[in-house]
C-alpha cells in the first residue's frame, strides 16, 4: 500500500519536524543576509563552520520572442529550441495528440495539513547567538532538513502509484488530506510537428530560452545575434547561503558544462542531456 509510507512519515512527526527546520533555516539565512548587507561584502567565507554566504547579481530580460522564433525557424532549428504551448492548441489537436499517445502527463502528490499539524512559529532563540554560532545552527538544521526533504520527495513519488489514490483521487486521515493531482500536460515539439507540420508549429511554439546557449555553442548562431532580441528589465541581487563544499561542486559542474558546450561546438553535434549530469 504505497500511501502508507507517506502517512507514516507524517504520523511519526517527520513532516512537522521538516517544516520546523525549514522555518529555522530560512529565518537564520535572512538574518545573515541583513548582517552581510551592512558589511558591504559580496562574499564571506566562514571557514570554521564550512559555510559561504554571498550576493550574486542576476539580470532579468524581456524577450522579443516572436521575432526570435522566426529567426530560429529560418535557421531550421525551431524544433530544437522550443516547447509547445498546450493552451494554444485546438480541441481537435489535443484529441489527436491524446489518441496518438503523444501527450506527456505527470501526476504528483499534494498534502494539505489540517490544524493538528500547524507549524509553530520559530521563537528565534538563536538571535542571541553571535553570527558564527548562528551559522553552526543553520548548518546543523540544514543537514537534517536535506535528509527529511529527500525522504519526503521519495515517498511522494512512490505514493503516486497508490491504487487508492488512483481510484479516489483523495484520501483524508487525522492529519489532513492527501491528493493525487496532474500537472499541465506536455507535448514535445518534434512530436507536434510530425503530426501537424511546421506552419502549425509556428502558432503553437514557445521559445525555450534555456536551450539558446547550447544551440549557440553548437555554432548555429552567435550569441550576439540573440542579444538583439532581448532587453534588460531588471537586475536582482540574490543571496545564497551554502556549504563551501557545495559551492565548489557547483563550480565544477558549470566548468564541466562549459567544456562540453565547447566540445559540442567543435563537433557540431546535439548534446545528450545525460552528459550534463
Amino acid at each position: 500500500m504505497t500511501i502508507y509510507h507517506l502517512m507514516r512519515f507524517i504520523e511519526q512527526g517527520k513532516y512537522t519536524q521538516m517544516k520546523h527546520l525549514e522555518l529555522v533555516t530560512h529565518n537564520i539565512k535572512e538574518n545573515i543576509r541583513v548582517f552581510q548587507l551592512m558589511t558591504d561584502k559580496k562574499r564571506i567565507e566562514w571557514k570554521d563552520s564550512g559555510v559561504v554566504s554571498k550576493f550574486v547579481s542576476s539580470k532579468e530580460f524581456s524577450w522579443h520572442k516572436e521575432p526570435l522564433k522566426e529567426l530560429l525557424f529560418d535557421l531550421g532549428i525551431l524544433v530544437e529550441a522550443c516547447s509547445i504551448n498546450i493552451e494554444q492548441l485546438s480541441t481537435d489537436q489535443l484529441n489527436i495528440l491524446d489518441k496518438e499517445k503523444l501527450m506527456r502527463r505527470e501526476k504528483y502528490i499534494l498534502f494539505s495539513p489540517n490544524k493538528r499539524l500547524e507549524t509553530k512559529e520559530d521563537t528565534a532563540w538563536w538571535v542571541s547567538l553571535d553570527i558564527p554560532k548562528q551559522l553552526v545552527v543553520w548548518q546543523e538544521h540544514h543537514k537534517k532538513l536535506e535528509v527529511l526533504v529527500s525522504e519526503w520527495v521519495c515517498i511522494r513519488k512512490i505514493a503516486v502509484s497508490s491504487l487508492l489514490l488512483q481510484k479516489e483521487k483523495k484520501s483524508k486521515f487525522e492529519f489532513g488530506t492527501i491528493s493525487l493531482l496532474e500537472k499541465k500536460p506536455k507535448c514535445l515539439a518534434k512530436d507536434f510537428v510530425s503530426m501537424f507540420g511546421v506552419n502549425e508549429l509556428l502558432n503553437a511554439a514557445v521559445v525555450d530560452i534555456l536551450k539558446i546557449e547550447e544551440l549557440a555553442a553548437l555554432g548555429f548562431f552567435n550569441m550576439s545575434e540573440i542579444r538583439n532580441y532581448r532587453e534588460v528589465t531588471d537586475v536582482n541581487l540574490k543571496f545564497y547561503l551554502m556549504e563551501i563544499s557545495k559551492e565548489k561542486a557547483m563550480a565544477e559542474f558549470y566548468e564541466k558544462r562549459l567544456k562540453l558546450l565547447s566540445q559540442f561546438s567543435i563537433n557540431r553535434t546535439f548534446p545528450n542531456a545525460d552528459e550534463f549530469k
